[in-house]
């Protein structure tokens, strides 16, 4: 329990502003959170097979998906996305990518460094075309 005090505080810290969100916010976005998280789980569950990351303290071991990465900040950052690019498609895929982008490549050097997890291979070097 101890080593896996920042898996719990991924998980809880974003959900801290949902309150900022509000009830028809969140309950209009809540599908679409869902699936994106389900497809973010199913990559997950592939990444344990084609070993494209390591969690070091997962919350749940058994489960290659990290529940404190998909259902924190994941799962808050796609809320607040949605709310405040919704009918602006352009500054919604702009948003995206950028979000995307600080996920891939500066938040995963910070993980690294604090030991929440490590890259073990980039998922696109597996594909030959």
């Amino acid at each position: 329990m101890k080593e896996k005090w920042k898996m719990y505080m991924l998980l809880i810290m974003p959900w801290l502003s949902v309150i900022k969100l509000g009830k028809s916010s969140f309950f209009r976005y809540l599908p679409t959170i869902t699936f994106s998280n389900l497809v973010i789980a199913l990559i997950s569950e592939l990444s344990r097979a084609f070993k494209w990351w390591k969690v070091k303290n997962p919350i749940f071991p058994n489960l290659a998906t990290d529940v404190s990465f998909v259902f924190g900040p994941f799962t808050i950052l796609n809320f607040w996305i949605f709310k405040l690019t919704y009918k602006r498609f352009w500054v919604y895929l702009l948003t995206n990518i950028m979000a995307d982008y600080l996920f891939a490549c500066p938040l995963t050097t910070v993980a690294e460094k604090l030991r929440v997890y490590k890259i073990v291979r980039r998922a696109a070097s597996n594909f030959s075309f």
